[in-house]
C-alpha cells in the first residue's frame, strides 16, 4: 500500500507542476503572432471578424458613439498620451463618464494557450480590468491594470495571459476607454522554467529514491 501510494503522489505532483498551473499574467509573449486589426474604421458593437477566425465584439453599441474597432485616426487617453495612426480598438466608454460598466471581447474559433495586446487606457477613474475565459465561459483570469505611461504618442504597456494548454476562449476588456493594439496570441505550450523543472525532477526522483527504501524494507 505504501509503495502505491508514493507512486500514485509522484504522479500526482507532476501533474500539478506540468498541467494545473493558472493562467499568467505576462508582460510579453515572446515566440507569439501579431494579428493586425483591418482598417475598418467600425463604430459600434457588433461582431467583427478578422484573422484566423477571431471575432470582436462590443457591449458599447451607443455611448460615444460605440466602441471603435479598426479605428486609425487620434484616440486620446488623458495624461496616459494618445494613440494616432495605427488600427486600434478602443472601448470608447467608461464608467465614470456613463455610468455602464462596458466591455469588448475577442473570440476565437478555436481556444488559444496565450493572449495579449498592447494596451493604454484613460486614467484618474476606474481602472481597466482584463480577463480571459475558456469555452464554458468561466473566468480563468483577470488583472485590474493601473500603469501610467507619461504621456505621449502611441505610448502604453504590453499585457496578457499564459495558460499551459488552449484553455482561452475569449478575452475581454472592460471600463476605462481601454485601447487595444497589436492583438498577439499563440498556440504554443510554454516549457517550465528551468529551476521549476528542477525542483519537480529533484522532488521525483526523491520519491522514486523512498519507494526504493521502503521496497527493500518489506523484502
Amino acid at each position: 500500500m505504501k509503495i502505491k501510494f508514493l507512486t500514485t503522489l509522484a504522479i500526482g505532483l507532476l501533474n500539478i507542476g506540468i498541467v494545473q498551473a493558472n493562467a499568467t499574467l505576462v508582460a510579453s509573449l515572446p515566440g507569439g503572432t501579431i494579428v493586425p486589426l483591418p482598417l475598418s474604421n467600425y463604430s459600434g458593437g457588433n461582431p467583427q471578424t478578422f484573422g484566423p477566425g477571431i471575432t470582436w465584439s462590443s457591449t458599447n453599441t451607443d455611448n460615444q458613439s460605440g466602441s471603435l474597432f479598426g479605428y486609425n485616426g487620434v484616440y486620446g487617453f488623458g495624461t496616459n498620451g494618445d494613440w494616432q495612426g495605427i488600427a486600434m480598438a478602443g472601448l470608447n466608454d467608461g464608467f465614470d463618464i456613463s455610468l455602464e460598466i462596458n466591455s469588448m471581447t475577442f473570440a476565437f474559433s478555436s481556444p488559444v494557450t496565450a493572449v495579449g495586446g498592447f494596451l493604454n487606457y484613460f486614467p484618474g477613474g476606474t481602472n481597466p480590468v482584463i480577463s480571459v475565459y475558456d469555452g464554458n465561459s468561466a473566468l480563468i483570469e483577470s488583472a485590474v491594470l493601473g500603469f501610467s505611461t507619461g504621456g505621449g504618442i502611441n505610448s502604453g504597456m504590453f499585457y496578457g495571459f499564459l495558460e499551459n494548454t488552449q484553455q482561452i476562449k475569449y478575452f475581454t476588456l472592460t471600463d476605462a476607454f481601454i485601447g487595444i493594439t497589436d492583438l498577439t496570441v499563440a498556440d504554443f505550450a510554454p516549457v517550465p522554467e528551468p529551476a521549476t523543472l528542477l525542483l519537480m525532477v529533484t522532488g521525483l526522483a526523491g520519491l522514486l529514491g523512498l519507494r526504493g527504501r521502503v521496497k527493500r524494507r518489506l523484502a
